[in-house]
C-alpha cells in the first residue's frame, strides 16, 4: 500500500500547486472479471474537487458507456463530464460538457454508466470527468467509507489527473491508472461530435471542407457570447440554446446558410426577450448529418 504523503510527493515533481492530498486503501471484491489494486479518494473534497480520466478513442468509434470501480453506493456525483482533447492535460470543469446529473453506483463493486447519446471525437480521445460530492472524503472501504474510485497499477487502467479546484491539475505518475472499462460503437451511430476546447486559437481556422461548431466565446459570459460555426457546403443551419433540463430556451438560427465561416450572438435571453436565470445551458447545432453540442455557462 503507498501512503498518501508518498502519493503526493510523486504527484507534485516538476508541478507546484495546491492539490488535495490523495488516499489509497486495498482493494474491494468486485463483479467484473477486471482486478483493481485498490481504492483511492481525495482529501479534502471542495465543491469542485475532480478526478478526470483520458480515454483514448479508437479510429471509427465512439464512446457509447463505460464502467467504473466505485467504492460507496451512498456516495453520489454532483456532475459527470465529458471533453475532447490531448493526453497532456485535461480542461476546466467550465469548458467541459455535463452528461449526467446526480450519478451514484454500487459499493466496492463495478458500476455501469450508459450515455444517453453515443460521442464521437475528432482529437485523440476524451476526458470523463467525476465532479466529486463536497466533504465526501474517503474514509473506509465499502459503503459509507466515502467517495474513492479503483485503480491499478499494472500498466493497464487509464491515465489519470487530480484537481482541488476543477482547473488546475496534476498527473498520476509511474503506472498508476484508473480502473475503467470503456464501451465503443461506431462513430456512424454518435449523435454528439466533439473537437476539444483545449485547442488553439489557429486551429480554430478550418478548411471549407470542415463543419464545425467552434468554442463560444467568452465563455462563461455575461450578458452576451458569440456562437462561431463553418459550413463545408451551404445548407439549413439549426442552432438551439437548451437548459439543463433539456427544455429549448432559444431558437438562435432555423435558415440556409452559405459555405463558410458565421457568427451568431446569444444575449443570454429566451424565446421570448425575456433574460434569463444564470446557470449551465446547452448550444446544439445541427448541419446535415453533424450535430455538436456545447456547454454555456451564464453568470450574473
Amino acid at each position: 500500500m503507498i501512503k498518501s504523503t508518498q502519493l503526493l510527493m510523486m504527484l507534485l515533481i516538476g508541478v507546484l500547486v495546491v492539490i488535495p492530498v490523495v488516499t489509497l486503501a486495498g482493494t474491494g471484491e468486485g463483479s467484473s472479471s477486471v482486478e483493481i489494486s485498490g481504492v483511492f479518494g481525495l482529501r479534502p473534497v471542495e465543491a469542485q474537487s475532480s478526478v478526470a480520466i483520458w480515454v483514448p478513442i479508437p479510429e471509427g468509434r465512439a464512446l457509447s458507456g463505460f464502467m467504473w470501480y466505485n467504492n460507496d453506493g451512498n456516495i453520489v456525483f454532483p456532475e459527470i463530464l465529458l471533453e475532447s482533447g490531448t493526453p497532456d492535460k485535461p480542461v476546466s470543469l467550465a469548458d467541459a460538457q455535463m452528461i449526467a446529473e446526480n450519478v451514484h453506483g454500487v459499493s466496492s463493486g463495478w458500476s455501469d454508466f450508459q450515455l444517453a447519446e453515443p460521442v464521437a471525437c475528432l482529437s485523440e480521445g476524451l476526458y470523463l470527468l467525476f465532479r466529486f460530492p463536497e466533504a465526501s472524503e474517503y474514509t473506509a472501504d465499502g459503503a459509507g467509507g466515502g467517495a474513492a474510485l479503483g485503480y491499478r497499477i499494472d500498466g493497464e487502467g487509464y491515465p489519470g489527473w487530480i484537481s482541488a479546484d476543477g482547473q488546475e491539475w496534476v498527473a498520476f505518475k509511474g503506472d498508476l491508472g484508473f480502473a475503467l472499462q470503456p464501451r465503443f460503437v461506431s462513430e456512424d451511430d454518435a449523435s454528439v461530435v466533439m473537437k476539444g476546447a483545449r485547442r488553439e486559437p489557429q486551429d480554430q481556422i478550418v478548411a471549407a471542407k470542415e463543419t464545425m461548431l467552434f468554442q463560444a466565446t467568452p465563455n462563461p459570459f455575461n450578458p452576451s457570447t458569440k456562437l462561431k460555426f463553418n459550413l463545408a457546403q451551404s445548407g439549413r443551419v439549426e442552432l438551439a440554446i437548451y437548459s439543463i433540463r433539456g427544455e429549448l430556451v432559444n431558437t438562435l438560427v432555423s435558415e440556409v446558410f452559405n459555405a463558410g465561416p458565421h457568427e451568431v450572438l446569444w444575449t443570454g435571453r429566451d424565446d421570448s426577450g425575456r433574460g434569463v436565470a444564470s446557470g449551465v445551458y446547452f448550444a446544439r447545432m445541427r448541419a446535415d448529418q453533424f450535430v455538436m453540442t456545447q456547454r454555456l455557462v451564464l453568470v450574473q
